[in-house]
């Protein structure tokens, strides 16, 4: 029968790429060993495997001579063809093989025998799934001449297929699409296949197709390769079922927040609550509902933090539980200030300003800010327990707002770990790495969602709004309608909520504002300076005041 060669798309992918064995994964050998002749019959059997003897002539230059057999293949842009190569054995000189052995490997086995001089090595084995379906009807293939380190000067293929009806070859290195020397279907469907020159490394790769009348089914087996892109394809299944993961998540989150996030009652703008309270003696101070400084920041942002510590002692000083002395300095020097106590307190003072009272004078009843920072810190999560404790026995919050938080964040990070490991298994053994991506993101959000989940209760709500009033006056109103004689007490205890409302500098200066002359102030009872200090300039020490007690508490980590 005349030569015949047809090339077809999936068969031609099997055999340009077959096998998968570069030149750094074979057997080391002798740099002298060489291959004198090689031969190779196989016969294809009902149930569709190979039986393959191999004869080879060489002259090894060591002690032992090994080949490597690919069992996996690339048969196209996703998938790898895999064999199935059982029952090996081999003989040197006709005799069995001393020192054999058949060592399984990456995508291959290794078969090692012991050989030195003039040796004929003759293997035996079988190989599985050789029979694939394609378009143009059942076909088989096998790199038959692989895995040497040396070169093959000829190798000579008789193959007997039943029912074969093409044949075609390819020699060379791996990816070669060279055609054998001469490759031809004898009369009894024989394969016969001639290559001169196989170079070390290269392989000898028959393909052959099978009439209708082949009895033999097909028994292909392929494995799907894993790359970053397939891991995480872009297409309409991966990316409907990631927005349906991803919308269930953040669904899940927006309804948790409306379920149990948002306050009790909705905040009005409201008019701008103007602190001040007319009695006999004039207009004093009051601030809505009571309220204290470190609340204010609190129910504002829900936590309890390093402005609202600096607020509230502000405030105590105000209320002449302690003083505040600027110490002496040079012009360009670095302001620095002591603090002293006044008396303990007593019912009157909140949880919270007691705890912060004696956290602050806990070395003795003189302390210097400078000098503060590094033994206050780690007593302010007692003052920040209290804080939070206090919020919600006032009736504001139900619940802590820092444990509400940590309750979603924790659910969040959960979320958003399930996610990690889900995106790892998905993208492994499947293309729908960016579902669980989608996870990680829906974890995401219901953290986020946390930050803004504690809820406030009705009177939370309400006095929220009030606070907001308290705002809108402090930023907009001063202290000049007020009589001469009040406002240098009214800005004072303005101060501490302008300081936890971002207005420091401009009540501040307000009460640098109420300094009518030249001369050099003692001080206002709980705050003065060093000699020659002047209330004008209060604005810029109390401004420079809250930058550095606050920065010494939050400096080297974060309070909270």
């Amino acid at each position: 029968m005349s030569l015949k060669r047809r090339v077809l798309p999936a068969a031609l992918m099997i055999c340009l790429t077959a096998p998968i064995v570069a030149l750094s994964t074979l057997p080391a050998q002798a740099a002298d060993d060489q291959i004198s002749g090689y031969s190779a019959a196989a016969t294809l059997t009902k149930d569709g495997k190979l039986q393959i003897k191999e004869t080879v002539d060489l002259t090894a230059g060591g002690s032992t001579f090994s080949r490597t057999l690919t069992t996996r293949v690339r048969a196209d842009a996703e998938r790898d063809r895999t064999y199935d190569v059982t029952d090996v054995s081999a003989t040197v000189n006709g005799q069995p093989a001393q020192g054999f052995s058949d060592e399984g490997i990456d995508d291959g086995r290794r078969i090692t025998v012991n050989a030195s001089g003039k040796t004929t090595v003759v293997y035996s084995y079988t190989v599985g799934n050789v029979v694939a379906e394609s378009t143009e009807g059942r076909e088989v293939s096998w790199p038959v001449v692989q895995g040497f380190s040396t070169s093959v000067p000829k190798a000579a293929l008789s193959i007997n297929v039943p029912f074969a009806t093409w044949v075609t070859c390819f020699a060379g290195r791996t990816g070669s699409s060279m055609p054998c020397t001469s490759s031809q279907l004898a009369e009894s469907a024989g394969l016969e296949i001639t290559q001169m020159g196989v170079p070390a490394g290269g392989r000898v790769t028959f393909l052959t197709g099978l009439s209708s009348q082949a009895t033999v089914q097909p028994n292909a087996a392929y494995k799907t390769r894993w790359t970053l892109g397939r891991a995480f394809t872009v297409d309409a299944g991966t990316v409907g079922l990631s927005v349906i993961v991803l919308g269930i998540g953040l669904l899940g989150a927006a309804a948790l927040w409306f379920l149990r996030g948002r306050d009790a009652a909705k905040v009005g703008e409201g008019a701008p609550e103007r602190p001040v309270l007319e009695g006999p003696d004039g207009p004093q101070f009051a601030a809505p509902d009571g309220i204290r400084p470190g609340q204010v920041g609190t129910v504002v942002d829900e936590t309890a933090d390093v402005v609202d510590i600096t607020a509230t002692l502000l405030d105590l000083a105000v209320r002449n539980y302690l003083t505040i002395v600027e110490l002496p300095h040079s012009q360009f020097g670095k302001l620095d200030w002591e603090l002293r106590r006044q008396h303990q307190g007593g019912p009157e003072l909140l949880s919270y300003e007691k705890a912060l009272l004696d956290a602050v004078f806990a070395d003795g009843d003189t302390v210097v800010v400078s000098e503060l920072g590094a033994a206050l810190r780690p007593r302010l999560n007692l003052v920040r327990e209290h804080l939070y404790a206090d919020v919600v026995t006032q009736g504001w919050f139900a619940n802590r707002p820092d444990a509400v938080r940590n309750r979603w964040t924790t659910a969040g990070v959960v979320l958003l770990g399930a996610g990690v490991v889900l995106t790892i298994v998905l993208a492994v053994v499947s293309k729908f790495g960016l579902v669980g991506f989608a996870l990680m993101l829906a974890g995401l959000a219901l953290s986020l969602a946390g930050q803004a989940a504690p809820a406030r209760t009705a009177r939370g709500a309400a006095v929220l709004g009030r606070v907001a009033g308290l705002q809108r006056y402090l930023t907009d109103e001063t202290s000049a309608s007020l009589p001469h004689s009040h406002r240098l007490e009214f800005a004072s205890r303005c101060l501490p909520y302008a300081a936890v409302l971002g207005l420091t500098e401009k009540w501040a200066a307000e009460i640098a504002a109420t300094d009518d002359d030249d001369d050099p102030d003692a001080g206002i009872g709980w705050y003065s300076g060093p000699e020659n200090w002047h209330l004008s300039d209060i604005g810029e020490s109390l401004s420079n005041f809250v930058t550095s007690f606050g920065g010494s508490l939050a400096s080297g980590r974060r309070l909270f």
